[in-house]
Order: C-alpha cells, then structure tokens, then sequence
C-alpha cells in the first residue's frame, strides 16, 4: 500500500472520524473509507474492556453488507470461557498481534472462532493490540474473504494506522466511561444533567415529580445480629429488586439513604395520571419480586426482608447541595419531608405501602383505601392516608 494511501487514512482517522461521538458510528465509517481505499476488510470487531459494575466488556462487530452491531458481553463465567479460548488473552495481557489464516480444514489446536469465520468465507483473520496511554491493551481484528488472505502490504497499512486508531477509541471509551460511573453512581437522566455542565453548587431548578420513599424494616436489630457479608447480601437484595421496580416503570433512584431509598418519577411533559399508574404499578413489581427474594431467603434460613414504602407527589427543588468540592445531585423540600414522615406510618398501620392524600387523588379511586387522618411529625395540620386496596 501506498504512503500516500495511508496518509488519507490517517488525515480521515484524526479529522472526520474523531468527530464521530460513539465507537460504533467510528468503526462503520472506518470500514467504509477502507473500502473506498480498496483495503480487503471484510468484517472489523473492536475488544475493549469496561469499568462497569455488570459489563466485561463491549464489542462493536462491523460486516460489509450488514452494517455495525454492539455486543455487551456481561461478567459471568461462560465471558471468560470466551475469552480464555480466543486470541485475546495474548493481546490484552502481552499486547501481541495474532493473526490466524483461515484454510479449508479445521486445525485440532485453533481458536472456536475459527470455526465460525471459516462457515462464513473468511480466509484471514488478524486480532491487532491497541495500546491505550494507561498501558492497557484492547484489541481490533480485522478479517477479509480475498484469496490467499491478506497481502503483506495490507497488514503493514493497518500496522501503520492502530495507534491513532487507539487514540479515537480511548477517546470514546473515555467518554462511555463518564458517563457509566454517572449512571451508576447518581442515575441516567440526573447524570447526564451532570456531563452536560449542570454541576455549579447551588444550581437547581422547581419541577413536578412523584416521590417514592422505601424504608428497610428492622435494620437496627439486623445490623446488630448479622454478619457484614450478610447484612450487605440482604441490603442488595432489598435495593436491588427496587431499583430494578423504579427504573422499569421510568422512574430514576437519586440516593439509597442508610436503609433507605429516594426515588422520583419526574412529571415534565408526561401525564399526572400515568405516571402515577407506573409508580403504583412499580411498588407491585418490587412486591412480586421480594416476595420471591423471601422464599429464597427463608429456604436458606436467612432473615426476611421487610420494608415500608410512601408515595406523594409535589413541588421538589431538584439540584446540587453540598460543599465546594462534593456536591449532591438530589430533591428537596417540604415534599420529600412529607414522604419521609409518610413512610414511617407504615408500620404502626401495618402496611407496606402508603400513598398521601394528593397521590391518592391522581390514581383510580378502587385502586385505594382511606385509612383516615393522621398527624405526620413536624407537619402542622393533619394529612389524609391511603393504602392500596389490594393490600
């Protein structure tokens, strides 16, 4: 190949495709400026490792023809068989290049991808390292349907082009990081308000939401009695099953507090009445699945768990609290204030579930039961409760 040839390539690489903001949109242009250089790849993968509570890693798979894919790999055991029985132990623990010619008969010692690519036409199959300014690698394969494999010349271009080629895919997974930490640590929608630069002390902004406040019940004798592995096991167990209830139904969990959970179902540009439908529909989802956690918990002779759940809807202030240099993306006001003090009727009532008096009033009225007035501590007049009818 020529310099000139690797010259646009590169010029292509830095210019318009590090404009390119997802690794995906990157490779399926690479692939076609490739061809339009005459460059024999015929399907491109891309390995990159992730810092993620679930995922080991992702996959962008490019096929002429087919277009681009995204392939989650998730950290259990049947992704490491995977990966111990591929080139990438060698390109990600030594940084090496494997390249793997692909003949017509199957070889006793040859990685199972081979297998897959011979099915599929390939006569060539190279898995690049790229080296990432951490000294980490990730890798990059490349594979081609041309008789008698790729041409030295080839290689060589691709050889030339993997460090920039590195560079972009840092650059995007950089970026992918951010915004994974984000959405672990404070929620999809408040995270991205964090990566768009809403991250000044004091910034917040009035909206309309539906607040969810779930509380662990007996937690101070639980903590008391129970081993750490425990006790943690049984707080995953409990927060998982409502995270999982919230997020499914479009809400957004902004802090688990101790025990506790803050959850709110913004209202902005949605309708009141279905979106209180959602989140009376998320606190059956999280009863259905901690009904199920329980009988696991109790074969094994673990404790139960038990928890309180309130729902109000109000005015909230929505922004950042904190110090100079720790802040806290939550809501606050007289409506959380309100949840919180709500919540802690459940037990004296013997309920799980308790909705206000103006919770009450957006869903269907069969849906609830009246359970009279009752003063809720530190709120002047008496407030009207509800519970679910069912319960």
């Amino acid at each position: 190949m020529s310099a000139a040839k690797t010259a646009r390539l590169a010029h292509w690489i830095t210019h318009s495709g590090s404009r390119l903001r997802t690794a995906p949109a990157f490779v399926e242009a690479f692939a076609e400026t490739l061809g339009v250089e005459g460059v024999p790849v015929e399907r491109i993968t891309t390995g990159i490792t992730l810092l993620h509570p679930l995922v080991f890693s992702s996959s962008c798979v490019w096929v002429k023809g087919q277009g681009v894919s995204e392939r989650i790999y998730p950290n259990v055991a049947d992704t490491l068989r995977l990966y111990e029985n591929s080139p990438l132990p060698a390109v990600y623990g030594q940084g090496q290049t494997v390249r793997c010619q692909i003949g017509r008969t199957p070889q006793p010692d040859e990685f199972p991808i081979l297998a897959d690519l011979r099915a599929e036409k390939y006569t060539d199959y190279v898995v690049m390292p790229l080296q990432f300014t951490d000294g980490s690698y990730k890798a990059m394969s490349f594979a081609t349907r041309r008789r008698g494999g790729f041409l030295p010349a080839h290689l060589a271009l691709l050889q030339a082009l993997i460090s920039l080629l590195a560079m972009v895919l840092e650059t995007e997974t950089l970026r992918r990081t951010a915004r994974t930490l984000m959405e672990t640590y404070v929620g999809p929608h408040t995270g991205a308000r964090v990566l768009e630069g809403s991250i000044t002390r004091g910034m917040q902004e009035s909206i309309a939401a539906l607040i969810w406040l779930c509380d662990l019940r007996g937690f101070t004798a639980l903590s008391e009695s129970l081993p750490g592995t425990t006790l943690i096991a049984l707080l995953n167990d409990y927060f998982g099953a409502m995270c999982e209830a919230v997020s499914m139904r479009g809400g957004e969990v902004l802090k688990f507090i101790g025990d506790a959970m803050l959850a709110i179902f913004p209202l902005m540009g949605r309708k009141t009445p279905e979106v209180a439908h959602a989140a009376i529909q998320a606190t059956r989802d999280a009863e259905r699945a901690i009904a199920a956690l329980n009988a696991e918990r109790q074969a094994r002779g673990d404790p139960i768990i038990r928890y309180g759940l309130a729902l109000h809807t109000g005015e909230v202030l929505y922004g950042n609290i904190g110090g100079p240099t720790r802040l806290d993306f939550t809501v606050i006001g007289p409506a959380v204030n309100v949840a919180a003090r709500l919540q802690g009727l459940c037990e004296p009532l013997g309920r799980r579930v308790l909705l206000s008096g103006a919770f009450a009033a957006l869903v269907e009225t069969q849906t609830v039961v009246s359970l009279g007035e009752h003063r809720l501590k530190g709120i002047a007049e008496s407030q009207p409760v509800y519970g679910l009818a069912e319960e």
